[in-house]
């Protein structure tokens, strides 16, 4: 099943590509077993220290159950823990690509593989496709994290003798048929499991454009640490803010309500919110239209699959031209 997928990828992605292999090999080879084997225990420790905080926190520091049933009770465990966990896949991503044209400037090879017919392009794009392989313990995470949840609505669907979405798309603006809602709901549940990849993937791309157009170390890390911040800053706006418009503590007109509630799902926490069906519902419930969000979120998805394409080319470009 894993290599009918991989099968669909470009050439370049692939890992038995002689460049992308070598990649791989040479990331691989910077650390020795045994930092390598530290590194895994504080990724664990971290991961224990992150849970341990996700429970404080949905639990009001163990005075209050973290939820009314398991699959609310686990996302409010999860969902702290899940943004740092995103945040700093960000941050990774973009340490990872950042550097690309000054390492290689470094190493005297960036002359030769602009010499090379698409050695440039084959350089940028397999950079772009390792960070992938080399983060796939993070993604596994995120992406375990959102299976869980799905497996859990869709048991939340089982409950009023399965007439659960009946009820939560009663009354809700615009009417729309038992079929349709599913329709959007599955919609909204793929979105949340392309998010990810899609996010880290427009990471990637930014940071090979910071590469390709800054090419001194310097001004790259620079500009790698001024897009985190505006990253962080707009995903704890966004939080902040749809958490007080769900309180009830901000006001905003439906069509406010709508991009803001969208804007946190696509920038802020990548649809995680969403796969608690209460949540979601409530949703639904109080802003009109809300019940397409989740068409919204995987029609963006898209969109920004196609715009990490255009600027990894754009990188190339750049890379061409500067270098």
């Amino acid at each position: 099943m894993i290599q009918r997928f991989t099968g669909q990828l470009p050439v370049w992605a692939r890992t038995d590509h002689p460049v992308l292999r070598y990649e791989l090999a040479r990331a691989a080879g910077r650390l020795p077993k045994r930092a390598q084997y530290f590194r895994a225990l504080w990724v664990v420790l971290l991961g224990f220290l992150l849970a341990g905080i996700g429970y404080l926190i949905a639990t009001g520091f163990l005075r209050q159950p973290p939820g009314q049933n398991l699959t609310e009770s686990a996302l409010n465990i999860a969902f702290w823990p899940m943004l740092i966990v995103q945040l700093l896949m960000s941050a990774v991503t973009l340490a990872l690509t950042g550097g690309t044209v000054s390492e290689e400037i470094r190493r005297q090879t960036w002359d030769n593989l602009r010499a090379t017919a698409g050695g440039a392009e084959l350089t940028v794009r397999t950079r772009w496709a390792a960070v992938f392989y080399r983060i796939r313990g993070l993604l596994a995470v995120v992406l375990l994290v959102r299976v869980l949840l799905i497996i859990g609505i869709l048991i939340d669907l089982t409950a009023f003798q399965g007439r659960y979405l009946d009820l939560l798309i009663n009354g809700i603006v615009p009417d729309v048929p038992l079929p349709v809602a599913a329709l959007l709901l599955a919609f909204m549940m793929t979105a949340s499991l392309l998010l990810p990849l899609t996010a880290v993937g427009f990471a990637a791309a930014m940071g090979l454009l910071i590469a390709s157009v800054l090419q001194q170390r310097t001004y790259a890390v620079l500009a790698q640490i001024i897009y985190l911040i505006a990253r962080a800053f707009v995903m704890g706006a966004l939080v902040f803010a749809t958490t007080q418009f769900v309180n009830g503590n901000l006001s905003a007109t439906d069509p406010g309500a709508w991009a803001l509630v969208g804007g946190f799902a696509a920038f802020g926490d990548w649809g995680l919110a969403f796969l608690n069906l209460g949540f979601f519902g409530e949703i639904w419930a109080t802003i009109p239209f809300g019940i397409f969000l989740g068409l919204a979120l995987l029609a963006f998805s898209l969109a920004q699959a196609a715009l990490t394409d255009w600027l990894i080319g754009l990188a190339v470009r750049q890379a061409e031209r500067r270098g």
